[in-house]
């Protein structure tokens, strides 16, 4: 998939602010993040849907899944985590991707992923980041 966004940054051809990798999967810092600490974590291989993971691919999905939503919970020190996948309707990149998405006590969603909010700049989004892959690492 050459035009593939996330096949471009699980190959180093794009930039992302990554927080974990390992053969089979990378996670990043969301660019539009609902909120600061919004994370990706995509295959590295091109697979568009759950519906097309290989069945073996499942649990190491749900193994990394877990250890960047820990990452990103005690990284951050957030209330707790909200997990989304889209797949077909809403998909907003056709490669699969999980959002893990940081969740305050208080803080509500309107639009259920809007409105998107920005970092101040790269100083602040690379402390996030830090924080993430810092914590990501004693889940290992």
């Amino acid at each position: 998939m050459e035009e593939c966004i996330f096949c471009k940054i699980a190959k180093k051809e794009i930039k992302a602010d990554i927080v974990f990798e390992n053969e089979n999967f990378i996670s990043f810092l969301d660019k539009s993040p609902i909120f600061k600490g919004h994370t990706l974590l995509i295959p590295k291989n091109h697979i568009e849907t759950l519906f097309d993971f290989p069945e073996g691919y499942l649990k190491e999905l749900a193994v990394e899944t877990k250890r960047i939503a820990n990452g990103v919970k005690k990284g951050i020190g957030c209330d707790g985590i909200l997990l989304i996948n889209n797949n077909i309707i809403s998909q907003s990149v056709p490669h699969f991707h999980v959002h893990i998405i940081p969740r305050e006590k208080g803080k509500l969603l309107r639009g259920f992923m809007w409105p998107r909010t920005k970092y101040k700049d790269g100083n602040e989004e690379e402390e996030f980041r830090e924080k993430i892959a810092k914590a990501i690492e004693i889940f290992k």
